[in-house]
């Protein structure tokens, strides 16, 4: 097993980022290596090992190319390259990109949300297995010749066609191609997972709705649209015979291949949405729930990606899956609100915490003679965290490329209009994901009342585009649970058109509500358990 490229110290920052492959997820890791890297909090020698997942090795490996290149862009040529050059300059120093960009380290997962065996498979190989980071491709995605920069069959002796990575000074090449070859890398903890893979299930819009609400009230439609139409009851394929993206070890290890008489349908937009995500979480506990020190009191950080769009007329706990609704995606989001805020709540803690336990774990269980051997750490649990994106062009919508430009210029409308929420581009949406991932865990936690006032903290702007995280109104939570009789206007901004003041009743019916969305999903969980037999191969 290989050394990782960094010190043993808890001068470290462990990510993984889901859906890494394109909009909101590549973004969110793209910024979360910025803001790393610019933080004036951040120690010079500190490092950010970002585990990057996508649901093929293909797009793991074209992803780690882009974002190779795009640190390589922030550490020599950004604004803050020339900062840092001119302040070493001061001090009579060089200043040498590649220290910046070897704080920055790239491994490479796969795992389809829908497919549930390459799910815990994925956590299998986090806890209890290795990771690394695979070879460069080209601009396209492809393999590199044999022999390119960029790859572990680099030789200076070989002639490259053009294709090639370029190592010349300034090319894309050579800013693609730093970082390579890291493999056999065993994770010590994860700090936060930034969960934001995800399908919207949309095929088309209601365009005499569409064209009548813009007309008439712009900024409320393209806020909350109601014209987007959906497919549904769409449901995953049959999980006891789906074959993984990337059949492996982990899998035959962990999940029985034998078939399941009769499978209960399990919603394809809830499956990749909540469910796919919320068992990933679970089984990673035991990483999550490692401290950064042993004087630590401070566990990993799961962050859940919201939608404003989640409002509760389209969620219902009798269709949790949102099998029968014609808004399966708003559905799924308004359960990850309900789930994130109650988790540490006093009347949802009793049905929270075994959620919550890395001991409950398939893959703690399956590691138990090592970690007996090895001796134990010490444990924290892992705080749950919802923020959202705001309103921003991306492919998750079937848009020609026509449209997805007049609806650009409309956004940018509904800004000059007042609005907050649209921050109209990915890299701006993943705001307050970031945000939440690199803020101090204790300032964090205080802001929230140690888990009794939580925020659904939401990306936003100002008229200029100026970016800036602000607490969301939740209906039935209100901003952060507490009944307040005036609220700052500031905050008021954005809300929904004809939104109700959070009431004590409403709110008891929140939290009730989010203890009966606890209990189900726990109990569903437990029932995939058995489904998939997780446990069969450790008896």
């Amino acid at each position: 097993m290989g050394l990782p490229p960094w010190e043993t110290s808890d001068s470290q920052l462990f990510a993984l980022v889901t859906g890494a492959n394109s909009g909101l997820g590549y973004s969110a890791a793209a910024r979360l290596m910025d803001e790393f890297l610019i933080s004036p909090s951040t120690s010079p020698n500190k490092h950010l090992i970002l585990i990057l997942c996508t649901r093929s090795p293909m797009k793991t490996r074209f992803t780690i190319s882009r974002l190779r290149g795009h640190l390589r862009k922030q550490a020599e040529y950004s604004e803050f390259a020339t900062k840092q050059r001119a302040k070493l300059n001061a001090q009579g120093v060089e200043y040498n990109w590649m220290e910046t960009v070897q704080r920055v380290h790239f491994l490479g997962v796969e795992a389809d949300l829908c497919d549930l065996k390459s799910v815990y498979a994925l956590a299998d190989r986090l806890v209890n297995g290795t990771v690394g980071s695979p070879d460069a491709t080209t601009m396209d995605g492809l393999r590199l010749p044999h022999g390119s920069p960029g790859t572990q069959s680099f030789s200076e002796g070989v002639e490259q066609d053009r294709w090639a990575l370029s190592q010349k000074p300034g090319s894309t090449g050579a800013q693609r191609s730093w970082g390579w070859g890291l493999s056999g890398i065993r994770l010590p903890r994860l700090d936060v997972i930034i969960m934001s893979a995800g399908i919207g299930a949309w095929i088309g819009v209601d365009w005499p709705t569409a064209i009548r609400l813009v007309l008439t009230d712009l900024k409320q439609a393209l806020t909350y649209p109601i014209f987007k139409v959906a497919k549904s009851g769409g449901v995953v394929k049959r999980q006891s015979t789906y074959q993984s993206t990337k059949p492996d070890e982990a899998t035959q290890s962990l999940v029985s291949e034998q078939e399941s008489p009769d499978e209960p349908p399990l919603g394809e937009v809830f499956c990749s949405n909540v469910f796919g995500h919320y068992i990933l979480a679970h089984e990673l506990t035991p990483l999550l729930s490692k401290p950064v020190s042993p004087s630590s009191k401070v566990g990993g950080k799961i962050v859940w990606i919201g939608s404003i769009e989640g409002l509760p007329e389209h969620f219902s706990l009798d269709d949790m899956q949102g099998l029968k609704t014609s808004a399966p995606y708003e559905s799924s989001k308004r359960l990850v609100d309900l789930l994130a805020i109650t988790s540490e709540l006093p009347s949802v803690k009793r049905i929270a915490d075994p959620y919550f336990d890395s001991s409950n774990t398939v893959t703690a269980a399956k590691s138990h003679n090592e970690t007996r051997q090895n001796g134990q750490t010490g444990s924290v649990k892992p705080k749950m965290y919802v923020t959202h994106p705001g309103v921003f062009v991306s492919d998750i919508f079937p848009l020609h490329a026509i449209l997805s430009m007049i609806f650009l210029w409309f956004a940018y409308i509904a800004r000059w209009f007042g609005s907050p929420w649209h921050t109209i581009y990915p890299y701006e949406g993943a705001c307050s994901a970031v945000w939440v991932a690199l803020l101090d865990s204790d300032e964090l936690e205080k802001m929230e009342g140690q888990g009794q006032r939580k925020s659904k903290w939401g990306s936003a702007t100002d008229i200029r585009g100026s970016e800036r995280v602000m607490m969301t109104e939740i209906p039935g939570w209100g901003w952060n649970g507490e009944i307040e009789n005036s609220v700052d206007e500031a905050r008021r901004k954005g809300r929904r058109r004809n939104a109700v003041d959070p009431t004590k009743e409403a709110k008891e019916d929140f939290e009730i509500m989010g203890g009966k969305c606890w209990a189900k999903m726990e109990e569903l969980r437990k029932e995939w358990e058995g489904i998939l037999g997780v446990w069969d191969k450790l008896k």
